[in-house]
């Protein structure tokens, strides 16, 4: 007998409330410029908030430096940051 690949995706149950899922791309030191506003999508015990918004003070080749704010001045991996996206304005607001 043949063995039937399993899918080990799993899909969330739509719930009246809840956001819809917002992908996040990931920012490049490419499309990073000062001044410009990114927010942080890390979950590191002892590092700013997920979701928290910065300005980029300058982008490196594989960090760039982000000051948050209250929470301080960061060296953040690209891959932890994104460019804001409309759908979270519009969540945030409601």
């Amino acid at each position: 007998m043949a063995q039937v690949p399993q899918s080990n995706t799993t899909a969330q149950i739509a719930m009246p409330g809840m956001p819809k899922r917002v992908i996040a791309n990931i920012a490049t030191c490419c499309e990073l410029a000062p001044g410009q506003v990114v927010v942080y999508v890390g979950k590191i015990m002892g590092g700013p908030r997920f979701g928290t918004r910065g300005i980029v003070k300058q982008a490196l080749q594989r960090k760039a430096v982000i000051d948050m704010g209250k929470y301080g001045t960061w060296n953040v991996p690209y891959f932890f940051l994104t460019l804001p996206q409309p759908e979270i304005h519009q969540a945030i607001a409601a």
